[in-house]
């Protein structure tokens, strides 16, 4: 199997409890973590902060993927970065609109084709014991979208109109769905967008739960992944 891993990063960030440096050593350690336990695998990084990356930033991220897709210099992203001080709304939003964005870069320059399977896994996260790259080559599991168990929703029914979530710090999906993923996270976008001017709130998780076609899930009780969480650290486990 040729696996492809997604990256999605925000160095540069007002929000949270970690400094651009925490957050760049955390983020070599997911790299870290993705050639030791996925070694043949090709890394693409997505960088989606409010803020570019320096050049030495660069020079170091650069050094440890395989491509590096920048939307720091995104109109879209630094508008929404300066309009509010809200970090769910910030965080949730870049990322769908930055994700779905770096899809179909990639689908146009048709650099998918050699990949059977596509991760996406959150920056400043690693992979754990947990993850087993040879799971992925089953062929029950092939044809299906790998999800961590589904969660009930921390919010009111009335907030989000979901009452499941996925995770998103690390799923995937077989190569030949991508433009199906790139369809949810449309959906997904403008669903968020919907349920803000009703005064509701969606984040990607909710997201992922109601857009992902539901026949094709896969859900797994560890998908293998760990990290602290960026507003207070907590340290958390799928």
């Amino acid at each position: 199997m040729k696996p492809l891993f997604l990256m999605t990063s925000a160095t540069n960030t007002k929000f949270g409890i970690y400094t651009a440096e925490e957050r760049l050593e955390q983020m070599l350690g997911t790299i870290a973590s993705i050639r030791l336990r996925a070694p043949t695998a090709r890394i693409i990084m997505f960088e989606m902060a409010g803020r570019p990356l320096t050049e030495d930033q660069s020079k170091i991220l650069t050094a440890h993927v395989d491509n590096l897709l920048d939307f720091t210099g995104d109109d879209s992203v630094r508008g929404l970065y300066d309009s509010t001080d809200n970090w769910d709304v910030v965080k949730n939003v870049t990322e769908v609109m930055c994700f779905r964005k770096g899809l179909k870069a990639l689908i146009d320059a048709e650099q998918l084709g050699d990949y059977d399977r596509i991760f996406k896994i959150s920056g400043r996260y690693v992979l754990t014991d947990a993850f087993d790259i040879k799971f992925y080559e089953e062929y029950k599991t092939q044809p299906n979208i790998v999800v961590a168990r589904r969660r009930t929703s921390q919010f009111p029914y009335s907030v989000t109109h979901v009452d499941h979530q996925y995770m998103s710090r690390l799923w995937s999906w077989p190569q030949t769905l991508t433009t199906e993923i790139v369809g949810a996270y449309d959906n997904i976008l403008s669903y968020m967008y919907e349920r803000l001017s009703q005064g509701g709130y969606c984040d990607i998780e909710h997201g992922l739960f109601k857009f992902l076609d539901q026949d094709k899930i896969l859900e797994k009780d560890l998908v293998g992944i760990t990290g602290n969480i960026g507003p207070n650290g907590a340290r958390v486990e799928d």
